[in-house]
């Protein structure tokens, strides 16, 4: 029998894929230590109409900034 792949290809996959391991576990471990952050905001406050989105916190229509220009 004979190898499907050559040692080329090994060393191409050795060289890339650890790189490649590191940056998608240190943006995996970024992403949820602003998870958690914005989960304990959210625990702090109540949990009274926080919406988390992603990344983004919504405020509730009553604690909303007055719309600009006049009534």
């Amino acid at each position: 029998m004979t190898p499907r792949y050559r040692l080329r290809t090994l060393l191409i996959f050795l060289a890339i894929l650890p790189p490649l391991l590191a940056v998608g576990w240190w943006k995996y471990s970024a992403w949820k230590a602003e998870r958690e952050r914005l989960r304990s905001l959210a625990a702090e406050q109540g949990g009274r109409g926080i919406l988390l989105t992603g990344l983004k916190t919504l405020r509730p229509d009553s604690e909303a900034p007055p719309p600009d220009g006049p009534p």
